[in-house]
């Protein structure tokens, strides 16, 4: 049942959506179960050697005796759709394909405040003045993100309330080799997506991420979110202006 769901959310899709490149792959592995599942094994293997290779590096610092005086941060590439909205590959802004894992392992800290998980909006732009700040330096006034220690320090401290996404790559002029240009905003309760090239109804897209995880609703049309999505076009408008 929760296949067939998929499936026909998947060709709910607009054309320009299902063309894009790789997008038949997504819809084939919602045909055939089969193919997903040949496919996510060896992706699942990866993931496995990746948790042993941490393993035997954290091992090596216990041997050197640096395991208390190290600071180990984790994070990887974007995430992948398997599927997921018909989607294959990692171009779009649904949660699938933007959250990456971010685990930061300080052994300076107390007891007290270790395996704490933070709600805020950390992205990979704050690694770099985070590890500035870590090795005792300034990161310059120029760079892009926040070093997050004050959330190492305390996992509800004030931060960002949202941020500016974009996927301008343009590979192919056509389908089904395009990737479909996107920009948006996320906040921590809503999503708003805009095609760039697009007109039309299809052109934006708007979820509420507290009631609807999944992204499987499309508000952007609803009257009843029209102020959030006012909202967040204007937010979009100011967004593109400061970074340009």
């Amino acid at each position: 049942m929760r296949r067939t769901v998929a499936l026909a959310e998947a060709l709910r899709q607009p054309e320009f959506l299902r063309r894009s490149l790789e997008s038949g792959r997504g819809l084939d592995m919602l045909r055939n179960p089969g193919d997903r599942d040949r496919l996510v094994a060896p992706y699942y293997r990866l993931v496995e050697g990746v948790d042993f290779c941490v393993g035997e590096i954290r091992q090596e610092l216990e041997r050197r005796g640096l395991s208390e005086n190290t600071v180990i941060v984790f994070s990887s590439d974007n995430g992948h759709f398997l599927s997921e909205h018909g989607f294959f590959g990692k171009w779009f802004m649904h949660e699938e394909s933007i959250r990456v894992p971010l685990i930061v392992c300080d052994p300076r800290l107390p007891a007290a405040q270790r395996g704490r998980v933070s709600p805020a909006l950390a992205l990979n732009i704050d690694l770099a003045p985070t590890l500035l700040e870590l090795a005792g330096l300034k990161p310059p006034a120029a760079m892009q993100g926040r070093s997050l220690l004050p959330l190492l320090r305390d996992p509800q401290a004030p931060w960002r309330d949202d941020f500016f996404y974009e996927h301008l790559y343009r590979n192919a002029p056509k389908p089904p080799n395009r990737i479909e240009p996107s920009e948006g905003v996320r906040t921590r309760d809503w999503k708003y997506i805009v095609w760039v090239d697009q007109t039309g109804p299809a052109r934006e897209e708007l979820y509420d991420l507290r009631h609807d995880p999944l992204e499987m609703n499309n508000l952007a049309a609803d009257p009843a979110a029209r102020e959030q999505l006012e909202r967040l076009r204007r937010r979009h408008e100011s967004f593109t202006r400061e970074l340009k």
